[in-house]
């Protein structure tokens, strides 16, 4: 029996948000990228990692998730960034924000004390995050091109 061996070369790094468009139909039950779903999503994140007051508000062409407890501290940036294993969901679960940069058009996410535009040429819309919210994910319903 031959020996194989692997080195790392041998191993190609994942391009996370082609692997995401391309499978898209895996994401959204309706089979295409659905926005007021994905905000129904990470709202459900919220409520599982602990947040009691959560609130999704329609602003024009955005929508904002906001709660009153900081559901992706433990994460930071990474939710954004690639695909996260979500155990408290369940068994092949994952964290949501990265379906908002795989498919919408502008992404921003604040705390209390920072806002960030994680994705398009944008301001963080609608109202600035108030005291009693620790975090807030804002995303258009547009897609990206």
């Amino acid at each position: 029996m031959a020996k194989l061996t692997y080195g790392p070369d041998d191993i190609a790094e994942l391009d996370v948000m082609g692997y995401l468009r391309r499978n898209e139909s895996k994401f959204f039950r309706s089979g295409t990228y659905d926005a007021v779903e994905l905000a129904g999503m990470i709202a459900t994140e919220a409520l599982i990692l602990g947040a009691e007051n959560i609130r999704i508000q329609s602003d024009g062409d955005w929508l904002t998730v906001t709660a009153d407890r900081d559901w992706l501290k433990p994460y930071e940036r990474d939710a954004f960034q690639a695909i996260l294993p979500f155990p408290e969901a369940g068994a092949n679960s994952m964290l949501a924000e990265i379906l908002a940069v795989a498919f919408s058009a502008g992404v921003t996410t604040g705390t209390s004390g920072t806002s960030e535009v994680v994705k398009g040429e944008v301001d963080f819309p609608g109202r600035p995050v108030d005291q009693n919210t620790a975090r807030a994910v804002s995303f258009m319903r547009r897609r990206s091109s």
